[in-house]
């Protein structure tokens, strides 16, 4: 049976403590918003767009939100497109499942049916391939062994899995399914959809607003790195744990962020924020009023940058201007 061993690195103690309280926080912050619909439908959108985008996807986050209401996606490739399409797919049958006892077998190859049709370059689709293969410098199970190798994981999932935090085993498992490498195509997305059904049925994102996976996309060199330093050069699995940890907590920074900008509308439609203005939003929040020389140090931005990442949260009452000329300060309302 599977069975991971791995040693935890001190600092990822401090991640999950960091993790644990932001999550409250989170939690408490969503029953005054009341455009919770609108975060699902934001972190649905992100989580797939991100995780096709790792593969080569080209279309853009706003193309895949069409998607979502019902859009056609002009001039991007059908496959690219049908990609997109069947990662939302997806995502709402494993919402609806969020609480399932169990991953079987059956539902692996369905996913991989439900997310590779028409968008994997080679087959079998919905069937454990029959070839050996290399994804970059590592080479998967045996073919033959994959099976059985599939089994021994999804059992861990139902035995040693639940003796570990839930950031812990929807990590391993996205690490041990890339790892075993059970399809010709589509396994990057598969495990990462995966470790986010783990995460639903550990109770961590119960409100479907998490995107881990825009996160790792902005990351995507040091994803493949951290992957790679385990897989290929042999590191501990702890340095996965760590990494994994680090852009969890990443994840909810930013939808605390986009709470903030949601709570403070209530009763209008809700803003949609940059990478940039939620990093501005942490900051204001945990420093305070703050001057335009101070922000752009922290944004890494020109003055004239940072005037424009703070125009659309002035103008939507989100920001404060306090003060005139050098002396003006900014701050959450």
């Amino acid at each position: 049976m599977y069975k991971p061993d791995f040693k935890v690195p001190p600092r990822v103690y401090k991640l999950l403590e960091a993790i644990a309280a932001l999550k409250e926080q989170i939690r408490t912050s969503m029953v005054k918003v009341p455009w919770v619909p609108s975060l699902v439908k934001d972190a649905m959108a992100r989580a797939a767009w991100g995780s096709t985008a790792i593969e080569g996807c080209t279309l853009s986050l706003e193309a895949v939100r069409g998607l979502i209401e019902g859009k056609q996606a002009m001039g991007y490739p059908n496959k690219d497109v049908r990609m997109a399409q069947n990662y939302l797919a997806a995502l709402a049958w494993l919402q609806k499942r969020e609480k399932a006892a169990h991953i079987t077998e059956k539902d692996v190859l369905y996913l991989h049916k439900l997310m590779g049709e028409g968008a994997c370059d080679e087959g079998p689709i919905g069937a454990y391939r029959k070839i050996d293969v290399r994804a970059g410098m590592h080479v998967g199970a045996p073919w033959k062994k994959v099976p059985g190798l599939m089994q021994e994981l999804l059992q861990w999932l139902d035995t040693g899995a639940k003796d570990l935090p839930a950031v812990f085993s929807s990590a391993i498992l996205h690490m041990r399914f890339v790892e075993i490498h059970p399809f010709r195509d589509g396994n990057g997305r598969l495990a990462r959809a995966l470790a986010t059904w783990q995460l639903y049925r550990a109770g961590f994102d119960t409100l479907h607003v998490f995107a881990l996976d825009e996160v790792l996309l902005e990351n995507r060199a040091l994803y493949i790195k951290a992957l790679q330093r385990v897989q290929v050069e042999g590191e501990d699995l702890g340095t996965w744990l760590e990494f994994l940890s680090e852009a969890i907590l990443e994840t909810l920074e930013r939808v605390q962020g986009r709470i903030t900008a949601l709570a403070l509308k209530d009763g209008e439609a809700p803003v949609s924020l940059t990478v940039r203005q939620e990093k501005l939003l942490r900051i204001l929040r945990e420093r305070g009023a703050l001057g335009i020389r101070d922000i752009s140090r922290a944004l890494r931005l020109t003055g004239q940058g940072s005037h424009y990442a703070l125009k659309p949260l002035i103008k939507a009452g989100i920001v404060l201007v306090e003060g005139s000329h050098k002396q003006t300060k900014y701050q959450l309302k």
